[in-house]
């Protein structure tokens, strides 16, 4: 078997943001083969600033490293991409999302000429069911995106994840500003004002009064603070008893998650959104600097990257939560993964896969069942593009 073409779709979906004319735009990639099965996969840079670089590396190392190969070669071909290319050693969201993406589609290809879903690939089923939280409430709940303010429809959406099912919520409940705005980032680094803590200190309070004492609360930063913000709002929130802290810092350097760790060796703190590969994750781990990690599968190297990381971090007796920002692939390549490592913790559900324009990309449409997942049964990912609504509103780059 050869991987004989490739197509990739830079798709235009969504709302408005201060990105640019479309907020959502993921980058998917189908590899074909000369015996008619084809494989998908993301590079996850569906969000932010990148997408189109994405597509050009993904473009780049198809053309140069995965035509004309065998797709069951997955390890030479990760090794190729991470060794020969020169700064694919160096890591980094764009050049790791593109390699991501090249080998959640050859997992895919194996898995449908198996004809067994990748999690039994991976070792089978440890967990049967994965319990999930509902990601970014500060953006509404159940497909409506929109900008919360008021601690009161805080609230409101913490309630309606609650009646899915849900028994943990995510919130950034510091980024909208009381007049609906985005924050001015560099207000949020530093010692924080008291308009602002009381900002998140009153939507916090709002959201543990609605879901009551026992859900979990994670607080969600967005590396938008420093050090010193982050001890703020922790000793802030403490008597909220909140389940993790995300992304408390900056994550270029372990710098600040040791100096927070030092300063905060109570709080359980989280991240890895913005780590990449197992030599990103390497120091956090050896020196216990997060109690959970966030690898996003379409960004650190894919599943077969993904997989060693989390393996990487049961030796450390840390637990793990995919990332999960992405069209259903993403979702996918996460639940395969979640299901068959012992350090599963929580499941990602994030407010976007709830949006129709995002449900529609695949023609399976998985979603939780009261607060719960399970991976995908059909072969593979087991999930197909829609092909019409892909091909309608993306860009398509051949190869």
């Amino acid at each position: 078997m050869k991987i004989v073409s490739a197509e990739i779709f830079v798709l235009q979906l969504g709302n408005t943001s201060q990105y640019g004319p479309s907020a959502w735009h993921p980058v998917l990639l189908k590899l074909q083969t000369d015996e008619g099965i084809s494989g998908i996969g993301e590079a996850g840079l569906a969000y932010g600033v990148g997408s189109r670089g994405a597509a050009g590396m993904v473009h780049d190392l198809v053309e140069a490293f995965v035509i004309g190969r065998d797709p069951m070669q997955r390890e030479a071909i990760w090794n190729d991409l991470h060794r020969r290319t020169f700064w694919g050693g160096a890591t980094g969201p764009v050049f790791n999302a593109a390699m991501s993406a090249i080998d959640i589609a050859l997992w895919d290809i194996w898995g449908k000429a198996a004809g067994e879903p990748i999690y039994k690939l991976l070792g089978g089923k440890v967990n049967d069911e994965l319990r999930c939280y509902a990601s970014q409430i500060q953006g509404g709940w159940a497909g409506k995106v929109q900008k919360l303010v008021e601690p009161e429809e805080y609230a409101e959406a913490a309630r309606m994840a609650m009646a899915e099912g849900y028994d943990a919520i995510k919130v950034d409940p510091i980024m909208n500003t009381e007049e609906g705005k985005n924050e001015i980032q560099h207000r949020l680094k530093g010692a924080l004002d008291a308009k602002i803590i009381k900002r998140v200190v009153s939507r916090m309070e709002a959201i543990r009064e609605a879901m009551g004492p026992d859900p979990d609360i994670m607080l969600e930063l967005h590396s938008l603070t420093s050090v010193t913000g982050a001890v703020q709002l922790y000793q802030a929130c403490e008597h909220l008893n909140i389940f993790m802290m995300e992304e408390a810092v900056n994550y270029g350097s372990d710098r600040n998650a040791r100096t927070l760790r030092n300063r905060m060796p109570d709080a359980r703190l989280t991240g890895g959104e913005r780590i990449f590969t197992r030599w990103g994750f390497r120091s956090y781990l050896e020196d216990g600097l997060l109690d959970m990690i966030q690898p996003d599968f379409c960004l650190v190297g894919g599943i077969s990257e993904g997989r060693k990381i989390c393996d990487m971090a049961h030796a450390y007796e840390v637990t793990v939560q995919g990332h999960v920002c992405g069209s259903p692939i993403s979702t996918a390549a996460a639940l395969h993964i979640e299901t068959a490592i012992p350090n599963f913790q929580i499941h990602e559900h994030h407010l976007i896969a709830t949006t129709e324009y995002n449900r529609a990309i695949c023609e399976q449409d998985p979603q939780p069942i009261n607060g719960k997942y399970k991976a995908p049964e059909g072969p593979g990912l087991g999930m197909d593009l829609n092909e019409d609504y892909v091909r309608k509103n993306a860009t398509v780059i051949a190869v």
